[in-house]
């Protein structure tokens, strides 16, 4: 908590802070989300990965509202949400974003502990984790997010600005390679992977859900995913990087006899 509070007031990382927080509470990855609740656009503030060097799926996506839904548009402050909760109430599943990420990386429970909720602006931790959690950890993170709230209110002017700014500055080194290139430079998921493919043909996103017989609401959630992961903000955006890479990949070469 003391690292946590420090970084708030720019002493040291907010992204260091965060890794000792998730190490803490034994989460394998998590991220700081500040969502602009009009626009409905997550932005990565800050974000860990214990496994970073690892092969696996990284960890790039937002997925606080496409499983808590509308139940996110005003939560408490300090308040802890549990997949696992929510999951145990009839009707309720894993968002299926969130259900692929989850099973690439073998992950169980996801939680999201909100830090201030205003009217335009939502700032929150997720945190990823191995297994559900204990009633131990739930307590102990239980207790610590109010103060975590209170310092987060109280943070120095200019820090969720500045490391969101890095964060974008880094975004924007892959800002020149194909959304659709063979290597998969944004770490795509196959669904993610469909989705661009068929924008990149000119189907809207009611063509793109009827095609793959997914609901608008699944493809939406897709599409934020594919923002973060490719630093667009929009879908006149990212259909612009698809076309604009669709047309500089090389043409083959006509060879005759």
């Amino acid at each position: 908590m003391a690292e946590f509070c420090e970084a708030l007031q720019g002493r040291q990382s907010l992204t260091e802070a965060l890794a000792r927080f998730i190490r803490s509470v034994g989460a394998e990855c998590g991220m700081i989300v500040r969502t602009h609740t009009n626009e409905m656009h997550p932005q990565r503030v800050a974000a860990h990965d214990e496994r970073r060097a690892d092969p696996v799926r990284p960890l790039v996506a937002s997925y606080a509202d496409g499983q808590f839904g509308r139940h996110l548009q005003r939560p408490r402050p300090a308040s802890l949400w549990l997949r696992s909760v929510e999951a145990a109430e009839p009707g309720h599943d894993p968002h299926p974003a969130l259900a692929e990420w989850q099973a690439a990386r073998r992950l169980e429970e996801f939680a999201v502990l909100v830090l201030a909720a205003g009217p335009s602006i939502r700032d929150h931790i997720e945190l990823h984790f191995r297994h559900q959690l204990s009633a131990e950890v739930q307590a102990a993170i239980a207790a610590v997010l109010p103060t975590m709230a209170r310092s987060w209110a109280k943070r120095q002017v200019g820090v969720v600005t500045r490391t969101i700014t890095c964060h974008r500055t880094r975004a924007d080194a892959l800002a020149n390679r194909p959304v659709l290139g063979e290597a998969n430079p944004h770490q795509l998921s196959r669904a993610e992977f469909r989705v661009c493919l068929l924008l990149s043909r000119g189907l809207s996103v009611e063509g793109v859900s009827a095609e793959l017989g997914l609901a608008k609401s699944t493809v939406r959630s897709h599409l934020r995913s594919i923002y973060a992961k490719t630093g667009v903000t929009s879908l006149a955006e990212l259909v612009f990087r698809l076309l604009d890479s669709r047309e500089a990949e090389p043409r083959p070469t006509l060879r005759t006899a």
